[in-house]
Parts: structure tokens; C-alpha cells; sequence
């Protein structure tokens, strides 16, 4: 018959086999480890991992610089499925979620997929074969190989690339120095004189670790930042930010899942809800603003010329907030310095500053982030020899964060505008993993050979975002890895929306030219309803080796089965959004 589909000669639920290649074993590497087996039959999986153990920025950076943590709630830093209420801080160190990674590696046996010492170096897809050849360079013996996928996906993050500072002389200083990201365990600061560069999440964490035993400090920030007000509305109590969590209160949380699952639910939904703050103009948008102002003034009340100098002209948000519990206390210590310009020079003895000052100091710590150009070091040719280098030049570009146009069966963890603004990283990570799968089973169902973005979906995907971000405070002007480390230019960093909204949008795409894809808000969020049902009903992979890690040596993280809740103390960040801002009138752009 004229137009009837080709008649196969299998059953309907043959599933031919299918080789899927991960770049990473961080929390993309893992999860991707955990559902994929779970969820696709006749797979051949393997994750490339170029460090010693899995992890990640997380292992990579496990307990290195002084008061090294997560700057967002650990409890929202989890996966929905593997919950853990022994996080001894709110803002939990990073050995602590490094161990939490290696506790969920060993549940679901993650590592038997995982060959570590392997670096990515090299894709070029195959138009004949329908294959990605992949070159990879063992470290053990400095040799390189190829190998041969159907599917390849990229779990390499943003946080692995650091970078020292362009600034001439770096080199010639004769103290110690380092870079936060390749910290130095043997340095003692006690009664140095230390330069600390940068105010960035790194820099805001070491200074209050350094300053009670540091001779004195020179803290350089040449820009301006804004410091969360995460103690504001505490509970009577007077704690201005309660990070700890006591033994008592971890075991009530490991005896009571039910409740602790109630305390995640409070703390994520105030974060879904914290996307409210981020409309340019709204009436809660200032309201957070004073908030934040009077909060940093009142810290910084004893020297109101470091209030003056850190205190941005652009609202709270447009960079990355960080919480940074301690660091104002520490600024207005009397050994600490506070210099509010950029560096010039480094020379044997000391530093520079661009207002011609010279500071002599023992020591100097980078605290200068990394690199965030999206762009990949390692080159990646698809069809027809494009380049993803060429193709993400001068703006990255995916549909729906995930895939990218000529470049068939390529799935991006983290791709361009792949990140919330508002909510849980974890949870918007497992709806692209369910996204990448379903692909992934219509390639093997459907016996198709490669499936790829089309360049109309991805602009209609790039331009429906950028018109989101202009009504967002996000692009004001300041200097923020959310524009790649720019003050201008286009959000790719982001989502255009909230963690809720990326996951119905992922999780419900139709065909039609995006006008589905709304605000970039949920109802529940408008109408200050539940936004965390997906904490509810989760799909628990099977267990493979219940019990704890036997190389674990007491540090064992201890996952409960799954159900998370409580309603101990809260996040005070949410607690501000939800219980005070929520209070303003407030009026969403359409």
C-alpha cells in the first residue's frame, strides 16, 4: 500500500544493543551509571574518569582549601533516590559530599562501569558507520586509544579547568602561593601576612578560616559582590546562621525518614520559590534587595568604606549569590585588609595594586575560580566536519540545554543555558538523565541510527531564552559566569526558567514552536503551592551492595533508603523568600 510504513521482521519489544560512552564520573557520571542500567536493556556502558578515583570537581577539590563546602543546602545537594540525613552542616564540607558520592558509587555498584586515568581527548563522528569514535589517553601508560559508541554523553562539568589569573609576575613571587583549586596541604598560615585574590565562592569560604591564625590578611576584590543574608529571620535563639546540625538531630533524621523528607520538602520549595526574586522591577525583587543591603551594612557597620566598596550598583542575584557564613565577620576583623582594586603586578616580595599601592606579604592565594567558556578544550567533530569549538563560537548553543544541531547522538550534561536559577541542581540533573534515556530507547527500539536537534528547534530553543533573560536581573550589568565570566552578553549559564520549570519542560515537550515552554515559572510557584512533589514517589534503583562501604573506615555517609522530610530548623535564605517575601505584592512579567 502506497505510504504504509516497512514491515520489520521482529518483535515489537526487541531492543537492538546499544553503546553509550560518559565522559565524567561526577554527579553526571554517576546517575548516568545508576538509571541507564536500570532502564535500558542490551547496554554496554563505560564512563571515562581522567582522576584516580570518582567524583569529580568533588574529589578533586575533597577537603583541599580551608573551608571548602557546598554553597547551597546539602539536603538539596542529593540525589532524590540515595538520602542522606547524617550531613553534619547545612553548607556541607567537601570531603563530606565526596564521601557521599563514594557511598552512592558503592549502593548501586557504580564503579564496575567506570575505567579511571582515562582522559578525553578526541570525538569525530563516523557518517558511515553511524558511530563516534572516541580517542582517549590512558595515564598510567601516557598511550592513546579509540573507541566506538552509538551514544555519547558529555558529564564533564564547568568546575574542572582552573586558571591562574592573567597577571605578570605570578611566577617570580618567592613565598608560597597557590591556587585554591590546587591548595597546598603542607601551608601554615599562622602569623603570615597572606594576600587572598578573589571574592568568588573559594574566596569567601578561606578567609574566615585563615584570619583568626594569619598575622594579618590583604584581601583583594576588584569587583563588587553581594553576600547572601542567609542568618536573616533565624528563630528566637540569636544564631545569625545555624550551619550545624548536632548528632541528636542527625539521628532523629535518620530514625524519622518521614520527617526528615517534610525538612527537605521546606528547603527545596523555599528554593524553587526563590526564582521569584529574579523578575527585574517586581515589588519582591526590591524587597530582597533592601533586604540584602541592610543585611551587608549592618555587618559591615564598623567600616563603612569596605560597605562602600563591596556593595554593587547591580541587584542581588545577577551573579551567583553565595552564602558565605563568616566572611563579613572575618572582613571587619582589624588584621584583615580589605583593598578594593585589581592587581597590577607580582613580584618577588609582594603585589601591586592598580591604585599604585605595594603590599609585602608571605604568601598569596589565588581564590580565582576557573575557566567557564562552555567551550570544550578537546575537540568534538560532527557532521560534515563541524566543530563544536566553531559551532558554540561566540555564543553556545543546545535545544533544551541537551543536544546540539550536526551533531547526531551527542547529550550534554550542563550544556548551554543547562543550569537553574532557582532550585535544585540534583533534581533538574535526573529529569535530563530520564530526557538523554528516552532518546536513547527510541534509537534502540526504533532501530534508528542517530537522532539530532534541528537548527530551527535550537534557535527557536537560544532566542525563547534570551528573551526570558531580559526581563530577569540576571542581566544587568556584572560580571558573572552565568555571561562567561563577562559583564554583557548573553545568559548561557542558565535555564530560562526554575528547576520545576526545566523539569516539566523536559519531562512534557510537544511539537510545536516553544510557546508551550511559558514564563519560565510553574503554576505552583505563581500560587505559593507545592513544588516538590518530585521528592515524592521516587523511583528507587535496585540495591546491589546494601550495607555500608567497606572501605568506607567510619566515613560512611550512612544513605537511608530513600524518603526524605522534617521540620526541624530552616534554610533561612528560603525562610526569608517565602515566609517575608512572599508578603510583597507581586507582579510576574507575562
Amino acid at each position: 500500500m502506497p505510504g504504509a510504513n516497512p514491515l520489520h521482521d521482529r518483535p515489537i519489544d526487541e531492543n537492538r544493543p546499544i553503546r553509550v560512552i560518559c565522559i565524567g564520573a561526577g554527579y553526571s557520571g554517576i546517575l548516568t551509571a545508576i538509571r541507564f542500567p536500570q532502564r535500558i536493556p542490551n547496554l554496554d556502558l563505560v564512563i571515562y574518569e581522567k582522576n584516580d578515583d570518582i567524583g569529580g570537581t568533588w574529589y578533586e577539590n575533597r577537603g583541599r582549601y580551608p573551608g571548602i563546602a557546598c554553597d547551597i543546602p546539602a539536603h538539596v545537594y542529593q540525589f532524590t533516590f540515595a538520602s542522606n540525613p547524617n550531613w553534619s552542616r547545612s553548607y556541607a564540607p567537601g570531603g563530606e559530599i565526596q564521601q557521599y558520592l563514594k557511598d552512592v558509587a558503592w549502593k548501586y555498584d557504580v564503579e564496575k562501569y567506570v575505567r579511571l586515568r582515562k582522559r578525553f581527548e578526541k570525538a569525530v563522528w563516523d557518517e558511515e558507520a553511524q558511530l563516534w569514535k572516541v580517542t582517549i589517553r590512558d595515564l598510567e601508560t601516557d598511550e592513546t586509544f579509540i573507541d566506538t559508541c552509538n551514544v555519547l554523553l558529555r558529564g564533564t562539568g564547568i568546575l574542572n579547568s582552573w586558571k591562574w589569573p592573567n597577571i605578570p609576575g605570578i611566577h617570580d613571587f618567592k613565598g608560597s602561593y597557590m591556587h585554591s583549586a590546587r591548595w597546598d596541604e603542607s601551608f601554615d598560615w599562622t602569623d603570615k601576612t597572606v594576600a587572598l585574590i578573589g571574592a568568588g565562592s573559594s574566596g569567601i569560604q578561606i578567609l574566615p578560616q585563615i584570619q583568626p591564625k594569619a598575622k594579618k590578611v590583604v584581601h583583594f576584590m576588584k569587583g563588587k559582590t553581594w553576600i547572601s543574608p542567609v542568618g536573616y529571620g533565624a528563630e528566637e535563639g540569636g544564631a545569625a546562621d545555624k550551619v550545624e546540625h548536632s548528632p541528636e538531630e542527625r539521628r532523629y533524621f535518620a530514625e524519622n525518614p518521614e520527617e526528615y523528607k517534610k525538612y527537605r520538602h521546606k528547603i527545596e520549595g523555599g528554593m524553587n520559590k526563590s526564582q521569584l526574586v529574579t523578575f527585574r522591577g517586581t515589588d519582591i525583587q526590591k524587597l530582597f534587595w533592601k533586604i540584602s543591603d541592610d543585611s551587608m551594612k549592618e555587618k559591615l557597620k564598623t567600616k563603612p568604606k569596605v560597605y562602600e566598596s563591596m556593595i554593587p550598583k547591580y541587584p542581588p542575584g545577577c551573579r551567583r549569590l553565595t552564602p558565605g557564613p563568616g566572611y563579613l565577620e572575618a572582613v571587619v576583623q582589624d588584621n584583615v585588609q580589605f583593598v578594593g582594586t585589581g592587581i597590577s603586578r607580582v613580584d618577588e616580595h609582594g603585589l601591586w595594586g592598580t591604585d599604585s599601592t605595594y603590599h609585602e606579604v608571605d604568601a598569596i592565594i589565588y581564590a580565582t575560580g576557573f575557566d567557564y567558556s562552555t567551550v570544550p578544550a578537546q575537540p568534538i567533530i560532527g557532521r560534515n566536519g563541524a566543530t563544536l569549538q566553531d559551532e558554540w563560537t561566540p555564543r553556545p548553543k543546545a535545544y533544551l540545554s541537551v543536544t546540539t544541531s550536526k551533531f547526531p547522538n551527542l547529550f550534554h550534561y550542563l550544556g548551554p543555558n543547562g543550569g537553574p536559577a532557582a532550585g535544585s541542581f540534583i533534581a533538574m540533573l535526573e529529569v535530563v538523565v530520564e530526557y538523554i534515556i528516552k532518546c536513547v530507547q527510541k534509537l534502540q527500539r526504533e532501530h534508528i541510527a542517530s537522532m539530532e536537534a534541528s537548527e530551527q528547534a535550537q534557535s527557536a530553543f537560544v532566542a525563547h531564552a534570551n528573551r526570558y533573560f531580559e526581563k530577569t536581573i540576571f542581566t544587568y550589568k556584572c560580571r558573572s559566569w552565568f555571561k562567561r565570566n563577562s559583564e554583557e552578553g548573553d545568559v548561557i549559564g542558565l535555564w530560562p526558567g526554575s528547576s520545576v520549570h526545566a523539569q516539566r519542560a523536559l519531562l512534557d515537550t510537544v511539537r510545536n514552536p516553544l510557546a508551550w515552554i511559558g514564563n519560565g515559572l510553574t503554576t505552583a510557584q505563581v500560587n505559593d503551592e507545592k513544588t516538590t512533589e518530585y521528592l515524592d514517589n521516587v523511583d528507587i534503583p535496585p540495591v546491589i551492595n546494601p550495607g555500608p562501604r567497606p572501605e568506607a573506615n567510619g566515613m560512611s555517609t550512612q544513605l537511608g533508603e530513600v524518603h526524605i522530610n522534617g521540620n526541624g530548623w530552616s534554610h533561612k535564605m528560603p525562610q526569608v523568600l517565602v515566609e517575608e517575601l512572599v508578603e510583597a505584592q507581586m507582579t510576574i512579567p507575562s
